[in-house]
């Protein structure tokens, strides 16, 4: 069977990678196999490894911990307060161009880039946690700030022909409204 390690099932295909999404953005306290606790906010979980990343903020630093997942004994809870270190987490990982667009800017780049997507027919959607991705049939997406340089696929094909579309939009959209 697919899957089997010398008889043993593996565990991405006995857990749900939903069990994961509990904890991320929370404050966690991971103990691990060699007795060390290592503290921190969730900034994401691999389902495949388990392995969390883990972020620490004092005064004037940030701390990255990553916790391999063989190595988790057992994960608890310190603050189920989402709010609290969410948007400085979410910051710490966007690219510095992102940050210098205000949300305004940013959803009127996703509408342009959208309307010139589906006025060449392709069936663009709204994807994300926050409506934040543009998604081509789950293919291929584009992240902000909506550039060339923001499409991501794993078909080269599809990438590159999607990158060539947005390079030959017109700047002035009334030009092809």
């Amino acid at each position: 069977m697919e899957g089997e390690i010398n008889g043993s099932v593996h565990p991405i295909f006995t857990r749900d990678p939903e069990d994961f999404m509990q904890y991320l953005n929370k404050q966690v306290s991971v103990l691990k196999e060699d007795g060390k606790e290592v503290t921190g906010w969730v900034y994401t979980i691999d389902p495949v490894s388990e392995s969390f990343v883990l972020l620490s903020f004092t005064d004037d630093k940030t701390q990255l911990d990553i916790v391999m997942g063989p190595s988790v004994r057992q994960v608890s809870v310190l603050d189920e307060n989402s709010e609290t270190y969410k948007k400085r987490i979410e910051a710490m990982f966007r690219p510095p161009e992102v940050e210098a667009l205000s949300e305004e800017e940013l959803e009127k780049r996703k509408n342009v880039l959208k309307s010139w997507l589906l006025k060449n027919r392709l069936p663009v959607q709204v994807a994300g946690n926050n409506g934040e991705l543009l998604s081509i049939s789950d293919a291929l997406f584009i992240e902000p700030p909506y550039g060339v340089e923001n499409c991501r696929s794993t078909n080269e094909i599809i990438l590159g022909r999607i990158q060539g579309l947005i390079k030959n939009m017109p700047s002035d959209q009334e030009e092809w409204c």
